[in-house]
């Protein structure tokens, strides 16, 4: 089952955040996983407003201390129209594919671009 936690991203900023996957505290080692994190309009919508994987270089995963590192870039946040969106947040093992995350991705407005 997947956590629920909501993001915040300032618009036209650098948007990071990290969080460990563990069992009973104890780190899950997830070297060799791919993983994805695909923000949409709304759950169920065809488009996609952003994605961060370990192919692009926008989600780096810790193996041993099961560590996940999404960055997106203040090119990546300007463009992006203020208001709430979906996210959801999956890893792959290579033999299964697990959702750890889901909730709002919630973009405030920018003054300065």
């Amino acid at each position: 089952m997947s956590a629920k936690f909501n993001l915040i991203c300032e618009q036209a900023t650098t948007f990071s955040f990290i969080f460990s996957i563990n069992n009973d505290a104890v780190p899950i080692d997830i070297t060799g996983y791919t993983g994805t994190m695909t923000v949409r309009p709304f759950v169920g919508s065809s488009t996609t407003t952003i994605t961060a994987t370990t192919t692009n270089g926008r989600m780096v995963l810790t193996g041993a201390t099961g560590t996940v590192t999404v960055t997106l870039s203040s090119a990546l946040t300007e463009p992006i129209v203020p208001g709430r969106y979906s996210y959801d947040l999956v890893l792959d093992s290579g033999s299964t594919v697990t959702r750890y995350l889901e909730g709002l991705f919630i973009v405030t407005g920018a003054v300065t671009l």
